[in-house]
């Protein structure tokens, strides 16, 4: 029943940021999800009888959220011809500027654990805390980057939680009454091969019908006042039609990168000897565990949606 209840107060909440909130709120409650879900990643780290590097992990997650928020404000404003500005509005130097953080922060963490008292720890430090950086801030950076670049990117990203949380649906009651098989039992006891056919399944069905009607939602979007501003990259004022084999192809492969998060964040745990990285939500445990799913599959939306495979 908690977990009933949660969901019943997160999914309002949830569905009016992602439609309604501005995007400095948007890219702001992005961020503080970020560091909560890296606070309870970082603590089983520490369950893990590892040291990560926390002020600097939590400075690097922000760095690069910064960034994908930069790249999306200065790609709606207009080139100015003061010198330098050109520069930072190329798309190309901002995935430069994207790749030299992401580079340069392992060596940064790596210096850092050169004042680690146990030398031992010093490596593994770095790697626990750096892997908290495409982990948790490359892949919710991508929910910035489909909210703002693409045409009606607030309908793909509703798309992309209704993928996930059908998967979920199906395989939480599918598995309970009819798992007899299981998918990974050392990683995950309780998830089984029939609640895994059934998520798939769910997630492909409810995927595939909101592509294949994504005109007739879109529209009604506009007329709820949900869909009020077009992409800075496009004016596009309708949505192009999907291919049935490109909306079944991008809803299973959600799926899988969804049930796939949803297992490595349980080997995290697992290790850890955890149940949930936190007790936030009454029946969901904590921000990692309702995110973990989302982590892996919001980049292939996004790349879905950048390569014009499938439109909103």
């Amino acid at each position: 029943m908690q977990r009933v209840i949660t969901a019943v107060v997160l999914i309002p909440l949830v569905v009016l940021a992602v439609f309604r909130a501005p995007f400095w709120l948007y890219g702001l409650i992005i961020a503080i999800i970020a560091l909560m879900a890296a606070q309870e990643y970082l603590r089983l780290a520490d369950a893990h009888a590892l040291q990560p590097l926390k002020i600097l992990t939590y400075l690097a997650i922000l760095a690069i959220l910064g960034d994908y928020y930069l790249q999306v404000v200065l790609r709606g404003i207009q080139p100015a011809t003061v010198q330098g500005r050109d520069f930072l509005h190329n798309p190309v130097a901002q995935y430069e500027l994207a790749l030299l953080l992401t580079s340069l922060a392992p060596f940064v963490l790596l210096v850092a654990c050169m004042r680690t008292a146990d030398l031992r720890q010093a490596l593994p430090s770095a790697a626990v805390s750096y892997m908290a950086v495409p982990y948790i801030g490359i892949t919710l950076g991508f929910l910035l980057f489909t909210r703002a670049l693409i045409p009606d990117g607030a309908f793909a990203v509703f798309y992309l939680l209704l993928v996930v949380w059908a998967g979920d649906i199906c395989a939480y009651y599918i598995g309970r009454a009819l798992g007899r098989h299981r998918l990974a039992p050392r990683v995950s006891p309780g998830k089984s091969w029939e609640g895994t056919i059934a998520s798939v399944l769910g997630s492909t069905a409810v995927g595939t019908l909101l592509l294949m009607f994504n005109s007739q939602i879109a529209d009604r979007l506009y007329q709820w006042k949900l869909l009020t501003t077009q992409s800075v990259l496009s004016s596009v004022p309708h949505p192009e039609p999907n291919l049935i084999w490109l909306a079944l192809a991008a809803s299973v492969s959600i799926n899988i990168a969804a049930q796939l998060g949803d297992l490595v964040e349980s080997t995290i745990k697992r290790g850890a000897d955890a149940k949930d990285s936190g007790t936030l939500l009454p029946g969901h445990g904590g921000i990692l565990d309702r995110i973990d799913a989302l982590l892996l599959a919001s980049p292939v939306l996004w790349y879905y949606c950048s390569f014009r495979l499938i439109h909103f």
